[in-house]
């Protein structure tokens, strides 16, 4: 299934060409059919020559509703441009080719409106002028002479298109769906309806989705006029959507799974102008993204090298987008209204940093992505990314994904505060900037096992910590021996004549007599129970303790300041 954009100048004939294909008129509103003026889109279907399906979405030729002409070609990768014999190529015709260029739609046909209106030569002419404009672009679409009212050239027109949709690429499945929605409505007895292009990968009923920060559920599926459980990518699709207002969606916002796109209120892109045209260094713009239409500011980070125009830049949007590196905007003035030109998005998590961006935006895709979050996760990646991480883009690590350079650093690290045998793991992780997975997953057998990592030890040990001078027993905290004795071993706890203390309490304890005695010159057993605010039962193992560590030396019954005692500023005063 395709889905077919019209293009073109004012009055050419697009809807009357669509109905002479599809025998749908795809104006909906009285005032366009009173009027003979498109000025929203349009939707129709018809089977071409070789069986296959298509939609049309026919968009308004008037400058005036270049917005909802841009609506409608967002999503789309097919074209039919439409130029009237009577008129050839005119300033709206110029505009819609070089946003069909901007949005890189590859794939259409020419059809010259109008051809029974004028004779042979002027129809040959008209269709030489657009041949020509067209190559310049790159495009070689067939050129078909059509007269919509009496069918002249229509079934020719429609083999045309069949053709070179037979040709083109098969619409892009990365298994990532995303809908951008160009209509919304309730339907009576169904509730909220959305309906547009589907891109990126296939839905299915009953799917979990979100639009914008809402979630909710695929109901029903509709394409071509038909229900069905399961479409794929290129289709023109309804949605019947469960758990969210109509209210709450609007035209340009976009329908996706949880967690496989990243919303973002600012990308870095590559500009790209209109012939003739400039990109201002800073300036509020107008954009177009899909299906929607809204306000950003945009600051040239780095102008073009060769002068081509061709800038890096950053957009700030005034309401986050789901958008991957690669898709395309189309940028215009906010005040000629004029089209300044296309971005290309080249990152979604742009640094802070001019610097840093401009250094990133000159990486491959994956190592930018890489250089953003040095570690994530397959999902991960692909958000930022737009696809998934192909062989040899990144070191394969656990659960992660990790730049390759940062692999070095963490394992470089950490053999450096392994030097001297193994410290706790979190202090290890700590020191390499990464979570505890992360390190475990990046040294493997490499790290010993540490107590400090069974989830129970940081309950015990900050449980004890509680009350560092008078601690509970870990059996009244229900901890288990052999982890008790584990803790011991690893230095994490000490056992002084049966009383279990952590080694940050005894470093407490430490401090807070050495203080003391550098105070009173000399202490009590009594005098350290008031010091730690504790009882003899535990005071009595502590000043044990110091006395053989050489921070005490016992004289009687008092306790002096020995050997390696020091003050706790650490001046060896």
């Amino acid at each position: 299934m395709r889905v077919v954009a019209t293009a073109g100048h004012v009055d050419h004939g697009k809807s009357s060409l669509v109905l002479a294909l599809t025998g749908t008129d795809p104006d909906r509103f009285p005032e366009e059919k009173a009027r003979g003026l498109t000025i929203d889109l349009g939707f129709a279907f018809c089977t071409l020559p070789s069986g296959r399906t298509i939609g049309f979405v026919d968009v308004p030729g008037h400058v005036r509703f270049l917005k909802n002409m841009l609506a409608g070609v967002g999503a789309v990768d097919v074209a039919v441009l439409v130029v009237a014999a009577t008129e050839g190529w005119m300033p709206q015709t110029e505009e819609h080719v070089q946003i069909l260029d901007l949005l890189d739609v590859r794939t259409g046909v020419v059809a010259v409106t109008k051809a029974a209106l004028v004779d042979d030569d002027t129809c040959d002419l008209v269709r030489l002028d657009v041949e020509e404009r067209l190559g310049a672009l790159g495009r070689e679409w067939a050129v078909v002479p059509v007269d919509s009212p009496t069918g002249t050239g229509v079934p020719e027109l429609a083999r045309a298109l069949d053709d070179a949709i037979a040709a083109a690429p098969p619409p892009a499945d990365t298994g990532r769906p995303r809908l951008w929605v160009d209509r919304v409505f309730a339907a009576k007895g169904a509730g909220t309806v959305v309906t547009g292009t589907l891109t990126g990968g296939a839905l299915t009923r009953d799917d979990e989705v979100v639009v914008g920060d809402r979630s909710c559920r695929v109901r029903r599926i509709e394409s071509h006029g038909e229900q069905c459980d399961h479409i794929g990518p290129g289709a023109r699709v309804a949605l019947n959507l469960a758990g969210i207002d109509h209210h709450a969606i609007g035209r340009g916002d976009a329908v996706v799974r949880p967690g496989q796109w990243t919303t973002t209120a600012a990308a870095d892109v590559r500009l790209r102008p209109v012939p003739g045209g400039k990109f201002p260094t800073r300036a509020e713009v107008q954009v177009h993204a899909g299906s929607g239409e809204q306000r950003a500011r945009l600051r040239v980070l780095e102008p073009a090298a060769d002068g081509s125009g061709t800038h890096l830049a950053r957009l700030t949007f005034s309401a986050p987008l789901p958008l991957a590196p690669g898709d395309r905007i189309v940028v215009r003035s906010s005040g000629a209204r004029a089209t300044l030109g296309g971005a290309t998005v080249l990152d979604v998590a742009p640094a802070r940093r001019r610097a840093d961006a401009v250094a990133r935006a000159a990486l491959p895709l994956a190592a930018r992505v890489l250089t953003a979050r040095p570690w994530c996760t397959p999902a991960e990646f692909a958000a930022l990314a737009g696809r998934d991480a192909r062989p040899g883009e990144a070191a394969e690590v656990g659960s992660w994904l990790v730049e390759p350079g940062e692999l070095t650093r963490v394992r470089e690290r950490a053999a450096e505060c392994a030097r001297d045998g193994w410290p706790p793991i979190t202090t290890v992780a700590a020191a390499c900037g990464v979570e505890v997975a992360q390190l475990r997953a990046a040294l493997g057998d490499a790290i010993p096992d540490s107590p400090l990592d069974d989830p129970a030890a940081p309950a015990l040990l900050a449980a004890l910590d509680a009350q560092p001078f008078s601690p509970p027993a870990p059996a009244e905290l229900g901890s288990s021996p052999e982890l008790v004795r584990a803790l011991v071993r690893a230095g994490a706890l000490v056992d002084l004549d049966g009383v279990l203390f952590t080694t940050g309490a005894l470093d407490l304890a430490r401090r807070a007599v050495v203080d003391a005695l550098a105070e009173r010159g000399e202490l009590t057993v009594a005098d350290i129970r008031d010091v730690l605010g504790s009882t003899r039962k535990y005071v009595l193992p502590i000043a044990n303790r110091l006395d053989r560590e050489g921070v005490t030396r016992r004289r009687g019954d008092v306790r002096i300041a020995g050997p390696r005692a020091a003050p706790a500023d650490g001046t060896g005063r």
